[in-house]
């Protein structure tokens, strides 16, 4: 087990320099909106009616989510899932001329694009359907310390594993559009308290896998690994009437 981590973190740390050329790799695209004052549901049946058309279709895809807490409450999140190196070279003008006449006229973007990529060996769970919920929880290390919030995120995968083998989580590392030192780290869910049915609590479960008190030892580094300002946890809804169908 300790050799596959290992492997598996020096993967992580030297991925990134060749991550958009890998055609092997898996993407997402995301996109931040605000619907300007008064006028939210125009924005959503605009953006809805524009997803239909142009994003209903394998490797066009796009699900949208709105954050329900925070400082970023009311803000809507477009992902354009299962993208792969290639996709960056299609000629989107139709699109996206589609997108600036007939939908932002009822939104501001609030960021660029960004573009994220899946770090498999964390992933959790079966692909499927978007969830009802994500809790988002975004990681910004210190410069050259990801070894352990890697650590951190491959472990908790683990236990996730054992607790609950129906629960969905994605990782993604920035790509392009954000501080190259940022992660992302998705729980998709559709019902709160759900959590598996283990006798034993997170913590007990972790240390009986990796070793005595060992969790905290490694959400300790995890956290010393990070900015002072470094985590910041959202929770976002999937918006219904935006789904590509």
């Amino acid at each position: 087990m300790k050799s596959k981590i290992l492997i598996l973190l020096a993967l992580f740390v030297t991925s990134l320099s060749f991550s958009q050329r890998n055609p092997n790799n898996d993407y997402l695209t995301s996109f931040t909106y605000k619907a300007k004052d008064g006028m939210t549901s125009k924005f959503e049946k605009a953006a809805g009616k524009k997803t239909k058309m142009f994003n209903s279709e394998d490797g066009n895809i796009i699900w949208t989510y709105k954050v329900v807490t925070g400082e970023n409450n009311g803000v809507y999140e477009r992902y354009m899932i299962n993208q792969t190196s290639d996709s960056y070279n299609k000629d989107r003008s139709k699109e996206l001329d589609y997108w600036s006449d007939n939908v932002l006229p009822y939104a501001d973007a609030v960021s660029g694009p960004q573009r994220w990529m899946l770090e498999k060996w964390a992933s959790v769970g079966e692909d499927g359907p978007p969830k009802k919920y994500l809790q988002k929880t975004t990681l910004v290390t210190k410069a050259g310390q990801d070894e352990h919030v890697s650590r951190w995120i491959f472990r908790t995968g683990q236990v996730i594993e054992k607790r609950a083998p129906n629960y969905l989580r994605r990782v993604f590392t920035i790509v392009s559009g954000g501080n190259p030192n940022m992660i992302v780290v998705f729980n998709a869910f559709d019902e709160y308290g759900v959590w598996g049915d283990s006798d034993n609590t997170f913590e007990e479960d972790y240390n009986e896998m990796f070793g005595w008190k060992q969790y905290g030892v490694d959400r300790e580094l995890m956290f010393s690994s990070l900015l002072e300002w470094g985590e910041y946890v959202e929770t976002l809804e999937r918006v219904d009437v935006m789904l590509p169908n």
